[in-house]
């Protein structure tokens, strides 16, 4: 068949699937611009192909065939054939700058327009979905105003003060990105909300927590029970704990190096395996297999997700409700603190970045005092099993 006829239904229903890794397109000689898209597939999409005036040509996907008529189609493409002869593009980015587009739309962008960790992204698209789509998601740009997110960081503020204060972030941050992109010229009506106070959180276990909880740890299933004890004696994060590679770590040393792109502060970061994270590294490659992961899953990643039921057992057997994964991190650090290391260790150990300690990070040129520290601080909470 010509790439040229008058689609009618039957015809267009009889169009064969492209030939693989391909796609056919087929011009309605009834109206002007309308085109069929045809993938390897079979699915057929209708779109229009046109000029805007005084621009270039804009492709503008109208929808699957099997869910238009050629006649809505027709419907469809006229009017857009007509906003583009009158210069009002129909490109995501001309429909933002008009406000025509829903704010999800526009965070959809922002997503696939920056270059993030993917658990920043997974971070990001959670918050998205659970607490900002709800309030202003099918929202159009013209209606998302200063007291919408006023209201949604009220409502959020009553039982997540901090989420509340997350989500106005988040929103702030999408139309910045999208003026510096010229997505959007209006003004962004996230600036200026009164963020809740937040306290920085100090738990971390006690000396007299710390046979409870070893001895809860102790009735921990693997890998849980493994993850838990690493994620205590690297003081590391927990998303670096649960995604940690066999080639990052050297036996022979005892060091893990976090790599830059996995390490929160973009640079990399040598963390000192104390003989006690060395003997739960030890006894888990001799019972692991060909994986890449010190913790493989069957999961997307291909390594273990964190085990929430197995800390909830952990947490209510210790009867330490209160106490959370990352808590772990803090007790390495206040641990480290309490047995003589100082500021410039302390941040190097657990990988904090600030102006303060930058300064006095290239006076650590090895590991060594870092080491000493840890086994240190290792030796005195492993004292309380």
């Amino acid at each position: 068949m010509s790439s040229k006829f008058k689609f009618t239904k039957p015809e267009v229903d009889a169009l064969p699937a492209a030939e693989p890794g391909k796609r056919v397109e087929y011009q309605d000689t009834l109206q002007p611009g309308l085109r069929l898209r045809v993938s390897a597939t079979g699915a057929k999409s209708y779109l229009v192909l046109a000029r805007i005036k005084g621009g270039a040509l804009e492709r503008v996907t109208i929808g699957r065939a099997d869910k238009l008529t050629v006649e809505n189609a027709r419907t469809e493409a006229k009017q857009i054939v007509a906003k583009l002869a009158l210069g009002q593009s129909s490109s995501a980015a001309g429909r933002a700058l008009r406000g025509e587009i829903k704010f999800s739309e526009l965070f959809a962008e922002y997503i696939a327009g920056n270059a993030m960790r993917p658990r920043s992204k997974i971070e990001y698209e959670g918050l998205h979905r659970r607490h900002v789509a709800p309030a202003i998601g099918k929202l159009r740009l013209t209606d998302v105003t200063h007291k919408k997110i006023m209201d949604m960081h009220k409502a959020l503020s009553i039982d997540t003060p901090t989420t509340a204060n997350r989500a106005v972030a988040l929103v702030k941050a999408v139309f910045n990105w999208s003026k510096e992109h010229q997505l959007w010229a209006g003004d962004n009506p996230a600036e200026s909300i009164k963020k809740n106070k937040e306290n920085s959180r100090q738990r971390y276990l006690q000396p007299a927590e710390l046979a409870r909880f070893f001895a809860a740890l102790g009735e921990t299933e693997n890998p849980a029970k493994d993850f838990f004890m690493l994620a205590l004696l690297t003081g590391a994060r927990r998303s670096n704990v649960l995604a940690m590679r066999w080639r990052d770590i050297d036996m022979n040393e005892a060091i893990w190096k976090i790599q830059a792109a996995d390490a929160k502060g973009d640079e990399q970061m040598n963390i000192p395996l104390t003989p006690e994270a060395m003997a739960v590294l030890i006894q888990r490659r001799l019972d692991s297999d060909t994986s890449p992961w010190v913790f493989p899953a069957e999961s997307k990643t291909g390594h273990y997700q964190e085990p929430k039921r197995a800390w909830a057992t952990l947490q209510k057997r210790a009867g330490l409700e209160d106490l959370r994964i990352h808590d772990l991190r803090r007790t390495m650090g206040s641990w480290l603190v309490r047995t003589g290391a100082n500021t410039a260790i302390n941040a190097k150990a657990l990988g904090h970045k600030s102006m303060q300690a930058a300064a006095i990070y290239q006076r650590i040129a090895d590991t060594d005092p870092v080491r000493e520290a840890m086994e240190k601080a290792t030796n005195a909470f492993m004292g309380g099993k």
